[in-house]
């Protein structure tokens, strides 16, 4: 369960050089991060790279941040997570920026026929993200990949609260609607990627 307050003291603590706050920050983050990250990189490794990057970028400036607000951390981080992303892109332009075919999550499917069925919703489920609008995909990815709240990602993307709203039930409409309405698809991504 997130803690504002918590996270708060966590963040001021490791910017007077905690190394057990910022441990703590770091595992409160890593899930989200890794998960928003690894359905936009190509292959684990490069993730794995992108998400050191974020942490190293972290670190070199904790001492600058701000708090603003709660939520202002995590906003904060996904930023930086984005422009890692968007540099990424820059320098290898000849990669698909959708979601592959090849994409998938980590899973934890006890037997082999509900590892293959599983596998199977996940790849419809990433194939409809990747064909929302750029702005709607972004906010689904940092929703149910990255963990972020709805005001966390309006402090991202620079939007209104109310319009994160808005994109997020437009995309898990238009989401719904290209599965047949199977709504337990949505639901086996959103728990795949929380665990």
């Amino acid at each position: 369960m997130y803690d504002p307050e918590q996270e708060r003291s966590l963040v001021f603590a490791a910017q007077a050089g905690d190394r057990e706050a910022f441990g703590r920050l770091y595992d409160a983050l890593l899930p989200g991060l890794y998960g928003y990250l690894r359905v936009r990189m190509p292959s684990t490794a490069e993730t794995e790279d992108l998400v050191s990057d974020v942490v190293l970028i972290l670190v070199q400036k904790l001492k600058k941040f701000r708090w603003r607000h709660p939520g202002s951390f995590r906003a904060w981080v996904f930023q930086i997570a984005r422009r890692k992303l968007a540099d990424y892109y820059r320098r290898n332009p000849v990669l698909n920026q959708g979601l592959g075919e090849n994409e998938t999550l980590p899973d934890s499917s006890p037997t082999p026929e509900m590892h293959a069925l599983h596998r199977e919703m996940q790849a419809g489920v990433l194939e409809r993200v990747g064909e929302l609008s750029p702005r709607k995909r972004e906010v689904v990815l940092l929703r149910y990949f990255g963990g972020l709240r709805n005001n966390e990602i309006a402090a991202v993307l620079g939007l209104g609260e109310r319009t994160i709203s808005a994109h997020l039930s437009r995309a898990l409409h238009e989401l719904q609607q290209g599965l047949d309405g199977d709504a337990e698809n949505l639901l086996l991504i959103r728990e795949s990627t929380h665990d």
